[in-house]
């Protein structure tokens, strides 16, 4: 299938096989598809359908933020319970601690907002100026919405080292 960078065909994958497949991963990330083609028509009831999914998961998304938020502050506010069972007070456990409560409270904030204007905006009957936006905007909006995702990734992944880490101190 054959596509260029007009805006008729910027929610469309490009052509370089690294890009399509950057695009791809993107296009997963933000809206849990390999694809924009339901962009194609924004009237239908897979684009409501999707946008009822997109919501749930944005949703979701940042309940679990918000549990690792609290989770990555109590161990930042807290002082060890028991010093030589959970030696949490050294600095590098800081450091994870602090990375995950800074990861987790970006991801909340964008979510919230991310979620307010989702749900907001696919209402309107201006969504079907998605199929003629230039590709540099799609990505934009892509990345916009993939990064409550990747904030919470990193967040998770920072509690979980975080946590690990305590694990080996205690053994």
């Amino acid at each position: 299938m054959p596509v260029n960078s007009s805006p008729e065909t910027g929610y469309q994958a490009p052509n370089n096989p690294i890009l399509r497949l950057a695009f791809k991963i993107l296009c997963v990330i933000a809206v849990s598809r390999e694809s924009l083609d339901h962009w194609e028509d924004t009237k239908k009831k897979e684009w409501k359908d999707h946008v009822s999914i997109m919501v749930n998961r944005f949703q979701n998304t940042n309940i679990t933020a918000g549990l690792v938020l609290a989770t990555a502050t109590l161990f930042l506010s807290s002082v060890p319970p028991i010093e030589h069972l959970m030696a949490y007070n050294f600095s590098i456990s800081y450091i994870f601690a602090m990375v995950s409560f800074g990861a987790a409270l970006l991801s909340v904030i964008s979510g919230s907002a991310v979620l307010v204007i989702y749900e907001t905006s696919t209402a309107h009957k201006d969504m079907e100026t998605l199929k003629r936006m230039p590709r540099h905007q799609v990505i934009a909006l892509l990345l916009w919405l993939a990064y409550p995702s990747v904030c919470l990734s990193i967040a998770s992944c920072c509690l979980f080292v975080y946590l690990y880490r305590l694990l080996l101190v205690w053994q």
